[in-house]
């Protein structure tokens, strides 16, 4: 192995040719121990192109990814101590077992540095997937060996094979497990998924690996992966990105604008990632296209039609090792590193550049929101019990700083600053913000989720049509299809492997609100949605309602066993006894389409014995938020997930509705 010579003299200081012949031997006696010490060295010595790769993995959700990357950390030879799943930091994102923040490490192998970036599993993060697809040169498709290739590894690899110049490798993963399907049958569906996206022929010449990221190994074949001298580590995996994916290419600066930025050397970097990091403040993450940039460097901020927009100094430039964030002193061309800014704000699309005349980093714009929801004060009567941040302005400032670290969320406050309009690209995404902000301990009320519509110029009102893929078991396939077609969705074809049928079609935003609840209780949570945003249509008509009424509390107490047992007669329930409730408050569905206003916190003697009902259906956030009407709202605290009537009192309420019921 050939160490670097800045690495050789460290420890001895350059001072003797017997303490530089030791360093040596101790180099590569143990390289493990030393290993840790090279990637610290390189990004300060300036790294060597040949030696850097950038790569993203991405995969299904729940195929391993994360597994793999833990195991790609532990056996780097950086002497790490890795835990399971240390690339989900978010709490939610270890609960859910799903990736929801793209997130770049800097891993070292021999020589080599590999930036890995590991990717979101999920349609409703695809903005976290964009985003960092320009700062990569391969990807590694992860594909479960049982499962084959998922609706959502399909959406998240056609936006990576937009790049023309990506080179991909294919890892089919758990391996270790009991097989179910024919031999070459999952590699087959993978290259027809291939040769149906690949911009560039080269796309489909790609590697396949067999792994078990639990295990720890990857092998060449699938013989040699279930044989019992299959390999114990991953080296095959560290030499195929090697191999395979190459190094980056830094991007072409005018001659002219290089002699006049004698010190960046025209040094441009696209906003890929923001974040507000604690001492650092505004970070942007990214590769850098051209020249060199230092600590304490002017730095400039240019818009994506080249407009100066802002201007400012380097505060620091960093990267992470493994888990840990490291400030480096120089980055170069090619390499993917953090530069924290002071004196402005970046925003996504904006490039920094180390001189006015450097031009701007061309780039992908990204899908735009579809789905909107109000956030208001929590006004029911339990509200500021449970939250510490209860207050319009607590909630607006939380809402607008996500907004500047996450590009697929809008804010937007109303007129009377009475409600904030938070705009995202899914319920999953938009109820994974909401469940943070209640954890924080922010209490507020949710209307119910509407779609982003537009005005064309001529006055006709635009709505958001997706290209959606249903994969359900073919006994639900029909009801499926039937259900679409009734709420006006296009079926463009179908495809059936084994028990399993693929439906794909076109459907307005509007029509797939709710279905996605529908779909997991029609199947038992085995049914996979994935949507990608189409086009904008004129409006059409408006899906039926397809639910029925609910069950309403109309007095304030604590619902006893007694009475619920007696309300399951009426519909189904969705609490459970002890259970405080307040009049207005949702606590069930009816078994008719209107809704019940009932007691179920009487007090009782003791004497009566409470009627035995089934278990109520908890609902999470984004479940509630598709469920409510136009006429309910969501209450979230940091206790609480309720619904509720917009109005709580029954007599308003029932006035309303037949002032509504006049006016139309």
């Amino acid at each position: 192995m050939t160490w670097p010579l800045s690495l050789l003299r460290a420890g001895c200081g350059g001072r003797s040719a017997v303490n530089f012949a030791f360093n040596r031997r101790c180099l590569n006696r143990h390289p493990t121990l030393y290993a840790r010490a090279f990637a610290a060295a390189v990004p300060d010595e300036g790294l060597p192109l040949e030696k850097l790769r950038n790569v993203a993995i991405i995969a299904h959700v729940d195929h391993g990814k994360t597994t793999l990357v833990d195991q790609l950390m532990k056996q780097s030879g950086m002497g790490l101590k890795v835990t399971e799943r240390m690339m989900d930091s978010k709490d939610l994102e270890q609960e859910r077992g799903i990736t929801i923040l793209s997130k770049a490490t800097r891993i070292s192998w021999g020589d080599y540095v590999f930036n890995i970036v590991d990717t979101p599993g999920h349609a409703d993060f695809g903005g976290e997937v964009e985003r960092v697809l320009s700062m990569v040169d391969g990807v590694v498709l992860l594909v479960d060996a049982v499962e084959g290739p998922k609706t959502q590894t399909k959406f998240v690899l056609q936006k990576a094979l937009k790049h023309p110049k990506m080179k991909p490798v294919v890892v089919i993963n758990k391996v270790d497990r009991p097989l179910a399907r024919d031999p070459g049958e999952v590699e087959n569906d993978i290259f027809d998924i291939f040769a149906t996206m690949a911009t560039d022929d080269e796309q489909t010449d790609y590697p396949t690996l067999y792994a078990s990221g639990k295990a720890g190994f990857a092998a060449a074949s699938l013989e040699v992966a279930r044989s019992e001298s299959r390999p114990t580590d991953m080296k095959l995996l560290y030499e195929t990105i090697r191999d395979h994916v190459p190094p980056p290419e830094p991007g072409v600066i005018d001659q002219a604008i290089v002699d006049l930025d004698e010190k960046g050397k025209g040094f441009s970097m696209l906003v890929s990632q923001l974040d507000r990091l604690p001492a650092l403040g505004p970070t942007v993450t990214g590769k850098v296209f051209s020249g060199t940039l230092q600590k304490g460097d002017k730095i400039f901020c240019k818009s994506l039609d080249g407009e100066q927009v802002g201007s400012g100094k380097v505060k620091e430039i960093t990267v992470v090792q493994g888990v840990s964030r490291e400030p480096i002193k120089r980055a170069t061309a090619g390499d993917i590193v953090s530069v924290s800014v002071t004196g402005f704000l970046p925003r996504w699309t904006q490039t920094l550049v180390s001189h006015v005349k450097v031009p701007s980093v061309s780039c992908t714009p990204i899908d735009p929101p579809v789905i909107a929801v109000q956030a208001s004060v929590n006004d029911s009567p339990l509200s500021g019990k449970d939250g510490k941040y209860i207050t319009m302005n607590a909630i607006g400032e939380r809402l607008e700083k996500e907004a500047v670290t996450n590009p697929a969320i809008e804010v937007q406050a109303s007129a009377n600053r009475d409600y904030f309009e938070i705009r995202g690209r899914g319920e999953m995404q938009l109820g994974i913000l909401i469940e943070e902000m209640r954890r924080e301990g922010y209490e507020m009320t949710l209307a119910a989720p509407s779609v982003v519509k537009q005005v064309a110029e001529d006055g006709t009102v635009m709505e958001p049509w997706e290209n959606v893929q249903i994969e359900v078991d073919l006994k639900n396939g029909s009801q499926v299809i039937e259900r679409m077609s009734v709420r006006g969705a296009k079926i463009k074809d179908m495809n059936t492997v084994g028990d399993r049928q693929t439906i794909n079609l076109e459907a307005s935003t509007a029509s797939m609100l709710g279905m996605r609840s529908w779909l997991r209780e029609l199947t038992g949570g085995t049914a996979t949605v994935v949507s990608d945003f189409l086009e904008l249509k004129k409006q059409g008509e408006q899906p039926p309602r397809d639910r029925n009424g609910v069950l309403v509390a109309n007095t304030a107490g604590t619902a006893t066993s007694v009475d619920l047992g007696k309300a399951a007669r009426l519909g189904k329930l969705f609490i459970n006894e002890g259970i405080q409730v307040y009049p207005g408050m949702i606590f069930g569905e009816s078994n008719s389409a209107t809704d019940i206003d009932t007691n179920i916190s009487r007090k009782h003697d003791g004497y009566q014995s409470a009627a035995g009902f089934s278990p109520p259906i908890e609902k999470r956030l984004e479940e509630a938020l598709t469920y409510i009407l136009a006429d309910e709202k969501v209450e979230v605290t940091p206790k609480r997930i309720v619904m509720r009537k917009a109005i709580l009192d029954e007599r308003e309420r029932k006035h309303a509705a037949k002032q509504a019921a006049k006016g139309a």
